[in-house]
């Protein structure tokens, strides 16, 4: 058989049960329990890299100062191309005129600059809490997405200089989240990180999504 004629595969999960079923999509045909997923093997990617921490970006502003969006743009471009540094990205998302300014405004441009992206919109979470149901589903079904957090947890919120974007790539077990944060380029638990307060859970330090997904 080619790899064409191939049963196209779809996995579900059935928490109640702890195990994941397989489906061929061609015949509905039950083929077996399987493991979980793994985690998404994402490209890490540091906005104080010195090889681009002050190299301007859009807007006259560089990596260093305010690049995370860039960066975890990056990251998830590099789930489905070979060449996603920042820089490269940051050109191309200029050319198809995503910024205004220093600020990525109008990301639906994104999908212009690298057609194997996917714009899924803006989900704010500053009134209520994250809707975690959605972000597991968001992350089964692209394998990342970029989270707003808190720079300072303690201060005001929106404020400028306190918004900052890191890639989540899985909700764990114990009710944290693994993130790969722009500022270091460094995976982590978002639980220990400087974006919450102590008692905050996923779904009160994160503030929003942006819907970036590899496809």
């Amino acid at each position: 058989m080619r790899p064409d004629q191939l049963p196209k595969i779809k996995r579900e999960q059935y928490p109640d049960l702890g195990v994941w079923g397989m489906y061929a999509l061609t015949d509905s045909g039950y083929l077996g329990e399987g493991p979980s997923p793994e985690p998404t093997e994402i490209i890490a990617y540091s906005q104080n890299d010195p090889r681009w921490k002050d190299l301007v970006y859009a807007g006259g502003t560089t990596f260093g100062k305010a690049g995370c969006f860039v960066c975890c743009v990056a990251m998830i471009a590099g789930l489905s191309y070979a060449d996603a540094s920042p820089p490269s990205v940051a050109e191309k998302l200029r050319n198809a005129g995503v910024f205004v300014g220093n600020l990525l405004s109008k990301p639906a441009r994104i999908t212009q600059a690298y057609p194997k992206l996917e714009w899924g919109g803006v989900l704010h979470y500053r009134a209520k809490p994250c809707d975690i149901d959605g972000l597991g589903m968001e992350l089964e079904q692209y394998g990342a997405t970029i989270a707003e957090v808190k720079w300072n947890p303690s201060g005001p919120m929106p404020q400028e200089g306190n918004q900052h974007f890191v890639v989540v790539t899985e909700l764990t077990n114990d009710g944290d989240a693994v993130i790969v944060d722009p500022w270091d380029g460094q995976t982590k638990r978002l639980s220990t990180t400087r974006y919450r307060l102590p008692g905050w859970d996923v779904a009160r330090t994160i503030y929003g999504l942006r819907l970036v997904r590899a496809t």
